[in-house]
């Protein structure tokens, strides 16, 4: 098995959820983000497709031109243990392997980056804001920014 090709099978796999969550928010912006390689802001059934041939590609883990099972929980369990890393060590504050109490019932997550004005509370417009944002997409990584 080729372990470069899991872990960017995997990355881009776990991301995915990120662009998915994100395009409600930011309407169908993430869509020409995701899909338009070509930057021509129209999306076309050659784009869709070459994205999903390079994804495909990445779960093939064997490159024998089809995805077993194997292969595609291999891929799925590998970015499922990732994300779980990911949470531990954002709730382990101290790093020493193990999350305390303390640090589960203190770890606010986004809330500081939610809570614009720093009152330690999200009114109304904070948990809705009627601004729009900008949505940038790289395979199935997605940022989106305020509008400046």
């Amino acid at each position: 098995m080729n372990v470069f090709k899991l872990t960017a099978a995997l990355c881009l796999a776990s991301v995915g959820a990120l662009a998915q969550a994100d395009s409600s928010a930011s309407g169908n912006n993430w869509l020409l983000a995701k899909y338009d390689l070509n930057g021509d802001t129209v999306i076309s059934q050659e784009e869709i497709t070459a994205k999903k041939l390079d994804i495909f590609r990445l779960m093939d883990l064997n490159t024998s031109g089809g995805v077993s099972f194997d292969e595609y929980e291999q891929v799925d369990a590998a970015r499922r243990n990732m994300l779980l890393k990911a949470r531990f060590n954002k709730l382990d504050q101290d790093k020493n392997g193990e999350v305390t109490e303390a640090e589960y019932s203190s770890f606010l997550g986004q809330f500081s980056s939610i809570d614009a004005n720093g009152d330690g509370i999200l009114d109304s417009q904070e948990i809705m804001p009627e601004e729009e944002h900008e949505t940038h997409c790289f395979y199935w990584f997605c940022l989106r920014l305020d509008k400046d």
